[in-house]
């Protein structure tokens, strides 16, 4: 059993999102990956398209008799087709980045209330269909109202760090703000509260144990950025090895005009899919880190009601 509603300090915070993993991980990614997989390929499609298109036009322009013309020629041919599949894509990014963002409000919140990870696909996709609307409302405020204001603070604290005042400041400020802004979403989705109540309490919870809550997350963010750079560069060094094998080893190479051959595109392709479910993996990671440390600010709140409900239960 995973306990959600618990006190935690600094240490506990990090290691309930890996036990949250542990119990939890194998479920959460295979919902995440059935639900992300077509965006995936679409992506993937669409950066094959896109190296095949630019790799052509090198070819041309490397021939002994270029068209300068190539370019714009292909998408006078082709541009219906081209604006149909980038409004696709636009779209399908816009919608992914939205359940994304709050995927793991919802599969905590879905937890909280079954007290288990036994629920569906459809369960998640019909709590996203009804906090849509709640959910692009956020992005809209935060987007239009509390990024502006935050972008302004982090000039002001850079504009400090010339006085060695603003560098501490910055350390404390990001994380913070980082997770005022999910605390928020926290709120806002979780709780019956409006747009301005949940800015409103996601301060008040991050005032509560202020240095445990912006420490937890500076070193997660740490150690995320360290493990995805690191795998990242991975594969990097993968891909400029295979683009070597493929050009250089060639008996032409050097007196043909270079042309990708269709592995390496897949390849490529493949690679940037890689990278980018990467990223929406580990942000996922530092979404439910984030929600471990909303359910340990609330569970004063939540014990204290349990608390009173025992007591009129036990009365009777």
């Amino acid at each position: 059993m995973f306990e959600l509603y618990k006190k935690r300090e600094l240490g506990d915070c990090i290691t309930d999102t890996f036990r949250f993993f542990k119990r939890f991980g194998k479920h959460f990614f295979k919902i995440f990956f059935v639900i992300n997989g077509a965006f995936l390929l679409i992506t993937g499609a669409f950066v094959y398209w896109f190296l095949k298109i630019n790799f052509q036009f090198v070819s041309q322009n490397n021939a002994a008799n270029p068209d300068p013309n190539y370019v714009l020629n292909y998408f006078e041919d082709s541009y219906p087709m081209f604006i149909g599949f980038v409004a696709i894509f636009v779209i399908v990014v816009l919608v992914l980045s939205l359940f994304n963002s709050a995927y793991p409000i919802l599969y905590l919140k879905l937890v909280e209330k079954k007290n288990t990870n036994d629920f569906t696909i459809e369960d998640i996709m019909k709590s996203f269909k009804q906090n849509l609307g709640k959910i692009i409302k956020f992005c809209i405020g935060i987007i239009f109202i509390v990024v502006p204001v935050l972008f302004i603070a982090i000039i002001l604290m850079f504009l400090l760090c010339f006085v060695l005042v603003g560098i501490p400041l910055l350390l404390v400020s990001i994380p913070a703000f980082f997770t005022f802004i999910n605390l928020s979403f926290y709120v806002y989705l979780t709780e019956e509260k409006g747009f301005f109540q949940s800015l409103n309490h996601a301060y008040v919870l991050l005032r509560q144990n202020f240095w445990t809550t912006i420490g937890t997350t500076f070193l997660v963010m740490i150690m995320i950025q360290m493990i995805q750079a690191s795998i990242t560069m991975v594969f990097y060094f993968i891909g400029i090895f295979i683009f070597f094998i493929t050009t250089i080893a060639n008996s032409d190479f050097g007196t043909k005009p270079f042309e990708a051959s269709p592995v390496l595109l897949l390849f490529i392709s493949l690679l940037f899919v890689a990278i980018f479910a990467l990223s929406y993996i580990f942000n996922n990671v530092l979404m439910v880190n984030q929600g471990i440390i909303y359910y340990s600010l609330v569970s004063d709140d939540k014990i204290s009601n349990r608390d009173i409900e025992l007591i009129g239960s036990n009365n009777e």
